[in-house]
């Protein structure tokens, strides 16, 4: 870490907001298979202990999800692509707009289930106020039409469609993102303040979203894109690393620095 990173990342709160998947977690097949490595679990926990510093696991899958994939009982999180917020230790609470679209969303896993059921390798994802459509294992011949049918379910339906990597997403016609959720956060958090530092990561084009909203908020925001892959020429994140464990000696190199500090006089 550079000097001048390093005194970008020294404030006081420090909020990490960091993606799960491709981020902190390698990306699995099956979402069910992914696992977070007990070294990242380690480091992430520590942080999240630390006095002054917040972390907050930010991710298209649903909160309870998030949880049990993080198993951290310190850290926010904010699931279904900021749809949800759950405290440390607590509930996660859903935006107030979007209980009217649960109907919606769960009629379109409904179909997308019964479209999919003879594609191998499709996988469909009922978030409760989201719903995925994951292809990584299908052929990519199957990819357009299967694209075409998700998009006609959500135009029947009135959802939006989005996409990531090897997966189709609908959600209700809501302004809510990673972006907005995270400065939301962020916010409520004192990481908007003058002294406050603040960090986030990720690997997708919805973390896109975080990157430039953040970056609106806060100027000094450090922003991370996590992989090699091709679309990372086009990310408006302004570092890189190459993959989660280089992720992963990121936030070991804050936690040493934050142990470093000088304590606060009483």
């Amino acid at each position: 870490m550079t000097p001048s990173l390093a005194r970008r990342l020294s404030g006081a709160p420090l909020l990490l907001l960091l993606d799960i998947d491709g981020t902190l977690a390698p990306i699995a097949g099956r979402p069910a298979d992914a696992a977070l490595p007990d070294a990242t679990r380690r480091v992430l926990d520590e942080l999240a202990r630390t006095a002054g510093v917040y972390a907050v696991a930010i991710s298209g899958r649903s909160a309870v999800d998030s949880r049990r994939l993080i198993c951290l009982d310190d850290t926010w999180i904010i699931g279904n692509h900021g749809i949800e917020v759950a405290p440390p230790m607590g509930p996660p609470v859903p935006r107030a707009d979007v209980a009217q679209f649960a109907d919606r969303i769960a009629a379109a896993s409904a179909r997308a289930t019964a479209f999919t059921r003879d594609i191998p390798g499709v996988i469909v994802e009922d978030k409760r106020w989201t719903m995925s459509v994951h292809y990584r294992l299908a052929t990519p011949e199957i990819v357009p039409a299967l694209t075409a049918h998700i998009t006609d379910i959500a135009r029947d339906l009135g959802l939006r469609v989005t996409t990531g990597k090897e997966v189709i997403e609908l959600r209700p016609p809501i302004d809510v993102d990673k972006g907005t959720a995270a400065v939301d956060l962020a916010s409520r958090l004192g990481g908007l303040d003058g002294d406050a530092s603040l960090l986030c990561a990720g690997d997708d084009r919805t973390d896109e979203d975080m990157f430039r909203e953040l970056r609106r908020a806060q100027p000094k925001c450090v922003t991370v894109r996590v992989g090699d892959d091709a679309t990372a020429s086009d990310t408006s994140a302004e570092f890189g690393v190459p993959d989660p464990q280089a992720m992963r000696e990121l936030l070991e190199q804050i936690l040493s620095r934050r142990r470093l500090r000088p304590a606060t006089p009483g």
